[in-house]
């Protein structure tokens, strides 16, 4: 049995717990109909266009943000780095290049935990950034419903979450950068021909 402190050590048990808690509720309390949703490769692009500038957008002011404060200490770690490399190897000394060695995993080491830390701020204020972009209107689901105005007759339960979802999901979209978006363009176009043709 899995002790509860050491449950979050465990993502995938823990997302099938949450995942078989939801299914229950869902059966048991909501069993919401399912929404018409409507994907046409030809407007696909100009669908997700929105999606993919705010995406660039917020790559760009997180850019912005981050540099002021971080570039400085991580050219001088990338300089350190360039310097060890630059050491000159001497088959007569052993005992040195071992040292230049050691020294060099150091400092890479060190470059690669400084920019690691530097990529965990810069996704943390880009998941903000993008959170208020999905709030504000920015969303992912929503321009594929085939009858908007049929949204309004849901239930207000429904509503809710639907909407939510909607925001969570355009959220970790945003953050992912916009190489993810041409990524669902590219599969998405090249998938649905494909199995448009193998039904004729």
């Amino acid at each position: 049995m899995v002790h509860p402190a050491n449950l979050w050590k465990r993502p995938l048990l823990l997302g099938i717990l949450v995942t078989l808690v939801g299914f229950a509720f869902f059966n048991w309390k909501q069993q919401w109909n399912g929404l018409d949703l409507t994907v046409a490769p030809d407007l696909l692009l100009g669908k997700l266009t929105p999606l993919i500038l705010a995406s660039a957008f917020i790559e760009r002011a997180v850019e912005i943000l981050i540099s002021p404060w971080r570039d400085t200490q991580a050219n001088k770690l990338a300089r350190l780095v360039a310097a060890v490399q630059a050491r000159p190897i001497d088959p007569t000394t052993p005992i040195q290049n071992a040292q230049n060695a050691a020294d060099l995993l150091v400092a890479q080491e060190a470059l690669a935990d400084y920019r690691g830390e530097t990529q965990r701020y810069a996704f943390a204020v880009g998941f903000v950034l993008s959170f208020c972009a999905a709030v504000a209107g920015v969303r992912s689901h929503w321009p594929f419903l085939t009858h908007p105005d049929a949204f309004e007759h849901l239930s207000a339960g429904q509503q809710v979450f639907f909407r939510n979802f909607d925001v969570l999901v355009t959220t970790a979209l945003l953050a992912g950068g916009a190489d993810g978006f041409h990524a669902i363009i590219s599969a998405v176009t090249s998938y649905l021909p494909k199995n448009a043709n193998a039904g004729n």
